[in-house]
């Protein structure tokens, strides 16, 4: 008989030291929930496009033909926009602002301040899109005339 128990609590004490040793099994899928809760991505469009450049479109207008609209954005943070109001007479149709932007906090969208207005755009792959005043891309069916494209220097 104290064979027996001794028997049974050595089969007891191995039993027990391999279940608690086992390793739990986790996906790549939690792994990533939990790491990437604490990671912070570093790529943006302020640090991964190429940006700085001239960007070119006609916007609508209320009262005109279009907007031509021309903005060169420099790599130390100025920016010139140059704005005619195709249809309208000459020498009081063409606007030119200069100043300065800073990036948003996310890095996607650039301010751009003169004169008491800022204007703002969302920076992608040689394009910008022109915000509403509440920082949103304008949506609807004209849409895609509020894109500026990068042009070739």
């Amino acid at each position: 008989m104290r064979k027996t128990l001794v028997l049974l609590a050595i089969t007891t004490t191995l039993f027990v030291g391999c279940k608690n040793g086992e390793k739990k099994e986790t996906s790549s899928e939690e792994t990533m929930k939990t790491e990437g809760a604490n990671l912070v991505d570093s790529h943006n469009s302020e640090t991964s496009l190429d940006w700085a450049g001239i960007y070119e479109g006609t916007i609508p207008c209320a009262d005109c033909e279009g907007i031509k609209t021309v903005l060169k954005l420099e790599d130390d943070k100025t920016y010139t926009l140059v704005q005619t109001y195709l249809g309208k007479l000459e020498g009081e149709n063409e606007f030119t602002k200069t100043g300065s932007f800073v990036w948003d906090e996310t890095g996607s969208k650039v301010l751009l301040t003169a004169e008491g207005q800022t204007l703002q755009y969302k920076v992608g792959e040689n394009q910008l899109w022109m915000l509403d005043k509440s920082g949103n891309v304008i949506e609807g069916g004209m849409a895609n005339l509020y894109i500026l494209k990068k042009t070739v220097e």
